[in-house]
């Protein structure tokens, strides 16, 4: 199962006074936990898969439900996938050759390719969600097209569990902004954290 990492203390910068480094190192950085919280409410279990065949042989969902996860994500992928401004930013955080071209409404823009879906629980007999999934390079997460991420892998005692913010799967779909460098930047990366590692979907 994977774990949240713990909180990194930050380091002082060399020069600083015995002030100002000390109140740098009484500084934390969030969890992955609280990150998630903070932007996409409290987490909920979802399932995520790579494909039909791997989401039927857990035997917890139907052929047709699984058949159904993967399709909403590949229609909904051009709406909702994360896009951007320039190729080489996609590159940047999903991988040389995993970003493609796309238009819609007469933008030009680059979007990662589709890695997976996911299957939610709706509260109160509400049914099933399915999204799309996109990974990340540079921390080998999953993440849904509004940048909320899946932790807790493994959530349950199977591997195919894990958590992400609940308004990730109930919030309705939208489409994405295309983000520029600049905007990458000022929200520390695609889904607005800091760097960390972990298994696949975290």
């Amino acid at each position: 199962m994977d774990t949240l990492p713990r909180r990194r203390m930050r380091s002082a910068a060399a020069g600083l006074s015995a002030v100002g480094a000390a109140a740098m190192l009484s500084g934390c950085d969030p969890s992955p936990e609280e990150l998630s919280r903070k932007q996409f409410g409290p987490p909920t279990e979802v399932a995520a898969f790579s494909s039909v065949a791997e989401c039927v042989a857990t035997r917890d969902y139907t052929q047709q439900q699984c058949e159904a996860g993967q399709r909403a994500a590949a229609n909904d992928d051009n709406r909702t996938a994360p896009r951007f401004a320039d190729k080489s930013v996609c590159e940047d955080q999903f991988g040389s050759g995993s970003c493609q071209p796309r238009t819609d409404g007469g933008q030009s823009f680059f979007s990662p390719l589709l890695t997976g879906f996911l299957i939610g629980q709706l509260a109160n007999g509400g049914g099933y969600r399915y999204g799309g999934l996109y990974r990340d390079r540079r921390d080998d997460r999953s993440y849904t097209g509004s940048g909320a991420w899946l932790y807790n892998g493994g959530y349950g005692g199977r591997n195919y569990r894990y958590q992400v913010g609940s308004s990730a799967i109930t919030a309705p779909v939208t489409t994405s902004r295309i983000q520029t460098r600049s905007s990458v930047v000022s929200r520390g990366g695609f889904g607005g954290r800091s760097s960390t590692r972990g298994g696949w979907g975290g």
